[in-house]
């Protein structure tokens, strides 16, 4: 196989040989069938012994908890954080660090809420 351009091509016949390309080898080996294995029931114990599959209640209960976590944790983040001192630097100047860190907080809390809405919906 030669790689040029960015094409694969077989590569030339220097050996003489008889050699199939990768594609034929490929398919060959795909298409090769064994005979099958048998496990003595193996497959079903396992199955059989696995939990059974939680409940969409159990879930929607979950996700409630971690909403509340988050909700709770924002609440005691902007409980502490001094906002009325920096909605009042910001209305006295137009642009200043404060600004910006409010920005930044805001931004970053926004982030996080779309990176939790965009994790569990996956």
């Amino acid at each position: 196989m030669v790689i040029t351009d960015g094409v694969v091509r077989p590569a030339p016949d220097t050996f003489g040989g008889d050699e199939p390309d990768f594609d034929t080898w490929l398919s060959q080996q795909l298409q090769f069938n064994e005979p099958h294995l048998d496990n003595d029931g193996f497959c079903e114990r396992v199955m059989a012994e696995l939990p059974p599959a939680p409940a969409k209640r159990a879930e929607r209960r979950a996700n409630r908890y971690q909403y509340g976590a988050v909700v709770a944790a924002s609440a005691i983040v902007c409980w502490q954080f001094p906002l009325e001192e920096v909605l009042t630097v910001m209305a006295a100047q137009s642009i200043s660090l404060y600004s910006l860190v409010g920005i930044g907080i805001v931004s970053s809390m926004a982030a996080m809420t779309g990176g939790i809405l965009a994790a569990r919906r996956g």
